[in-house]
């Protein structure tokens, strides 16, 4: 017998809602961001860059993303889960989809993380708050 796993996920339109919140609160900052949605398995599913803002910063909001969602965590919770583990620590920086500083969170519905958002492209607090402001718009839909 075949099993099969049945897996909620993030719609477009949902994802599109998330990556533009990140997009409007880092206009409110004055910082040009970069907002990436990935599914649950951390498959992209909206990229979105604030023209001016920094090309390279793009990769890092999708490595968030990718993070955020396989690992279950913010990305912004590395530096506790690694202290005192160097090699670990080495190894998952090494991983080229990886990044393990902040601006990457999970997103949960119903207790099941069914996708993530990476924002990358100013400092980090204010990766982590333009994220933040991308679930924010999220749970308002939901709860609308």
């Amino acid at each position: 017998m075949i099993k099969t796993h049945t897996q909620i996920s993030l719609t477009l339109d949902a994802a599109l809602v998330i990556a533009n919140s990140a997009i409007n609160k880092g206009n409110e900052l004055g910082i040009k961001m970069n907002a990436v949605v990935v599914d649950a398995a951390g498959n992209r599913l909206v990229s979105l860059r604030e023209p001016g803002a920094p090309m390279p910063a793009l990769d890092f909001a999708e490595k968030k993303a990718y993070t955020a969602a396989n690992f279950k965590l913010p990305t912004e919770k590395w530096s506790d889960v690694l202290e005192g583990r160097p090699v670990v620590a080495n190894g998952l920086a090494q991983h080229e989809k990886v990044a393990l500083f902040g601006g990457g969170l999970p997103v949960i519905v119903e207790g099941v993380v069914v996708g993530a958002i990476g924002v990358s492209g100013g400092k980090v607090p204010d990766d982590i708050k333009c994220a933040e402001a991308g679930l924010d718009a999220l749970s308002l839909l939901i709860h609308d």
